[in-house]
């Protein structure tokens, strides 16, 4: 578990969990973490879905989404509002789109 942990963005997933995006820290190592967390009495706690990614293979991980993205596009398995804009931004922050 994460030593410290600093939310960057967040959506709902469904009436019960929500994904996050954050930074978080642990045993002096930075990472980038992708995770769903679950409403329980009205707080949210992390669940096991997720995925946490060095910063060493962050840009990997980033090519690949935007390959995953692309593909989608091409097989035509987007919305139709996202697939057509043009500064539609990506699950991952890319640098140039506001999650």
């Amino acid at each position: 578990m994460a030593e410290d942990s600093n939310l960057i963005a967040s959506f709902q997933k469904n009436s019960q969990e929500e994904f996050r995006f954050s930074v978080t820290n642990f045993k002096g190592h930075e990472y980038a973490d992708i995770r769903i967390f679950y409403e329980k009495d009205g707080d949210f706690f992390p669940s096991k879905k997720g995925i946490t990614v060095s910063l060493d293979t962050w840009k990997d991980f980033k090519e690949s989404f935007e390959k995953l993205e692309t593909e989608l596009q091409s097989r035509d398995l987007l919305p139709e509002d996202q697939a057509d804009q043009d500064d539609a931004c990506c699950l991952v922050a890319c640098g140039h789109c506001v999650i």
